[in-house]
């Protein structure tokens, strides 16, 4: 009798896990794989396409290599302005592991490009202002020199042509059905949480994903950027801007949903095995 006890205890096992995978995760952001349009694929070396033009918080038509080539590694951030869930977090997270990483600010540059075209500069620049407030809270050893940080937003094509080059995949949330000016409204876009380090000639040197980073880790990244120096790939362990309510610090049902039916499918595989090593246990009884 003891493989009927054996499968026994894996059920019950199995359905406890279950269940606190679902209190768990009401109080914890998921890691789950993201949909195909939402992938953030790995193209290091990749030369980016630095005649891009877009326009900056101030209304100012430029271009992205306006950027690049002073000697300065580039932190470049796709995110939308207008995001109620993890794209604020994540910039605060660049900015948070940047202060902490000792290196001065007139080492690095960071660029965030919006993702949704319908925002204006006056959406770039609303969110610049609270970055900027927010560096100058942390402070740190290299706040000495003013924060280099530029928000910039584009038409359909450059847009799509920059995510391509990155490997930054990004897709409408049809089910973002709240108004814009909506308190609490759904994410308007799904994609994945992080950003790039970028050699001052425009070449991919490393992908950080998340939304919190090791400042040594993000340290050694711009020291081996600014050498022109490509990194290996990481492993992609991507956090999805979607269905994430910043309010309460979790992800919605629809994502919880997810969790839940696959600790179902675990507790249902193991009651099939169960069942089909039934009947050789009763055999084996005296």
């Amino acid at each position: 009798m003891k493989p009927i006890h054996s499968a026994h205890g894996a059920l019950l096992a199995a359905a406890l896990c279950a269940g606190m995978c679902s209190s768990a995760m009401a109080a914890t952001p998921v890691f789950l794989p993201p949909p195909p349009r939402a992938e953030f694929v790995q193209h290091l070396d990749a030369a980016l396409p630095l005649g891009l033009p877009f326009v900056d918080a101030a209304g100012r038509p430029v271009r992205l290599g306006d950027y690049f080539g002073d000697g300065r590694a580039v932190l470049l951030v796709l995110d939308y302005y207008r995001c109620p869930n993890l794209c604020g977090l994540a910039m605060h997270g660049v900015l948070e592991a940047l202060a902490a990483s000792g290196l001065p600010r007139r080492a690095w540059r960071v660029v965030g490009v919006g993702i949704d075209p319908q925002e204006t500069p006056a959406d770039a620049a609303a969110r610049q202002r609270v970055d900027l407030d927010y560096a100058a809270h942390l402070g740190g050893a290299a706040s000495e020199a003013p924060l280099d940080l530029h928000l910039l937003v584009g038409a359909p094509p450059a847009i799509a042509a920059l995510a391509r080059q990155v490997g930054f995949g990004y897709a409408r949330d049809d089910g973002a059905g709240a108004r814009d000016d909506e308190p609490g409204r759904a994410s308007r876009y799904v994609h994945a949480a992080g950003f790039v380090v970028v050699t001052p000639q425009g070449r991919i040197s490393r992908y950080l994903y998340g939304v919190r980073f090791d400042a040594r880790e993000l340290r050694l990244a711009l020291d081996a950027a600014a050498a022109g120096r490509i990194a290996g790939p990481v492993d992609r362990l991507l956090l999805l801007c979607a269905h994430f309510d910043p309010a309460i610090g979790r992800h919605s049902g629809a994502v919880l949903n997810v969790v839940r039916g696959v600790g179902l499918a675990l507790v249902l595989a193991l009651g099939g095995w169960a069942w089909r090593h039934r009947q050789p246990a009763r055999e084996a009884a005296p």
